[in-house]
């Protein structure tokens, strides 16, 4: 039998820069363990959808693989996922010569097999001098090209992965190009660039065509574990001397906050271990101020699409003398402790339909039947109107998926459905199917 469909379907066509669709911030948190069940966790005690879930897969494994194919199951299909890839110890030059692409397929293998959103970090922080990518700006562009042109041959486009080059905020090139953990860094500030002969970021952005997103990483360390500087986001990412928001505004990109974090230990006295420990155990104020004023810095820089905070604290509250890490976890299940004002920028950083994000993937969010999906762009409103229609004149749930069965046998393509061809109008049935199952 033929069915018949009636579904108005109107599009409204509009050319808008990137950040006219950025009305507010989208807030992420990184898994503690690298472990989906560390994400179910947090959102199953404290009552959250984060909308963005962080893995960092370092070191990689057949775990990795098995982990990404129980994303979208475990943690729904509404998610995007930000996931930094690090090439090992590998330099730039190899990478550009191909040393880790078996790694990077087999990631892009599984990103499309499992259609998944993915926000992609890979040789994160190349203006700084640890890594063996980083402080050679030539070689770079030639790995991040290479890295680029692998996803594409892997049927990869910018609905299911954004390119994110992420810097540091501090330019800190190695003394004669030799990068290294222990290495002696340059201090490359904008008004002795020229006298010191010394890379920063700019240098090493590789192109509008390889380039979704630019990427930041920050901390406020106090005296988590020594003597830092305690500021507030503005004062760290827009110092006078590095001016690193407004440079990455030059690039007009969508910017997204790879790593953000904040010790919860601040005085006005040298550091001293024991004072520290006491600070943690008696003074969460001043992590939750600065989770206030973090909070304020995101809604107020609109260019800045989404946010990665860093819930990890392999200090151990402070335990563990690890070397460059602190207390920067604000639910911690091993050490139990809560900062509640992490709750205000997740609510300010909510899904919203207007974010840059959604925006570049092609997606929307589309609720209905109490379930949530990311649709495409196009699909949202036809989706919309199909469940609606199947909802309202067909009862029971085997007849309403049979007369979807049906309906995607019978499509006929009107003038109503012009715009769309026979394959775009199966994905519409599929997408609408999902909302029933």
């Amino acid at each position: 039998m033929k069915i018949k469909i009636v579904i108005g379907i109107v599009f409204v066509v509009g050319i808008f820069s990137w950040w006219a669709k950025s009305e507010a911030y989208l807030f992420g948190m990184k898994s503690w363990d690298n472990s989906i069940e560390n994400i179910q966790r947090i959102e199953k005690e404290y009552k959250l959808d984060l909308p963005i879930v962080s893995f960092i897969f370092d070191p990689r494994g057949s775990h990795v693989e098995k982990l990404m194919s129980g994303l979208n199951s475990k943690l729904w299909e509404d998610k995007i996922y930000h996931i930094s890839l690090s090439p090992n110890m590998f330099s730039a030059k190899e990478v550009a010569a191909g040393k880790f692409d078996k790694q990077y397929t087999q990631f892009f293998q599984d990103v499309k097999k499992n259609d998944l959103r993915v926000i992609f970090r890979t040789m994160h922080e190349m203006n700084g001098g640890r890594y063996p990518r980083s402080s050679n700006p030539y070689r770079f562009k030639k790995a991040w090209i290479h890295v680029r042109e692998l996803s594409r041959k892997e049927w990869l486009q910018q609905d299911n992965i954004l390119f994110d080059m992420s810097v540091n905020a501090r330019d800190l090139p190695a003394k004669g190009g030799k990068p290294a953990q222990t290495a002696t860094f340059i201090q490359c500030q904008q008004n002795l660039k020229e006298k010191l002969k010394c890379a920063t970021f700019e240098d090493y952005y590789p192109g509008d065509n390889y380039v979704d997103l630019m990427g930041v990483t920050f901390y406020n360390r106090g005296k988590g574990n020594s003597n830092r500087r305690w500021g507030t986001p503005d004062q760290i990412v827009n110092a006078a001397w590095r001016k690193t928001l407004d440079r990455l505004k030059q690039f007009d990109k969508p910017i997204f906050v790879d790593e953000v974090g904040t010790t919860a230990v601040n005085y006005t006295w040298a550091y001293n271990f024991n004072k520290s420990l006491e600070v943690y155990a008696n003074n969460s104020w001043l992590k939750n101020m600065r989770l206030l004023q973090l909070k304020d810095f995101l809604l107020r820089e609109t260019r800045i699409a989404g946010a990665i905070y860093f819930n990890v604290d392999l200090s151990n509250g402070l335990k563990n003398r690890t070397l460059g890490e602190l207390d920067r976890s604000v639910i911690d299940f091993a050490s139990n402790k809560f900062y509640d004002k992490i709750l205000d920028v997740y609510e300010a950083g909510q899904p919203n339909e207007s974010n840059a994000l959604y925006y570049l993937f092609n997606v929307k969010r589309v609720t209905l039947n109490k379930k949530t999906y990311l649709i495409t762009s196009d699909y949202a409103k036809p989706v919309k109107d199909l469940y609606l229609f199947t909802t309202t004149y067909i009862t029971g749930l085997a007849e309403q998926l049979n007369f979807l069965d049906e309906t995607q046998k019978n499509w006929t393509l009107s003038k109503k459905y012009k715009r769309f061809d026979k394959a775009d109008l199966d994905s519409i049935v599929d997408a609408t199917r999902k909302f029933f199952e």
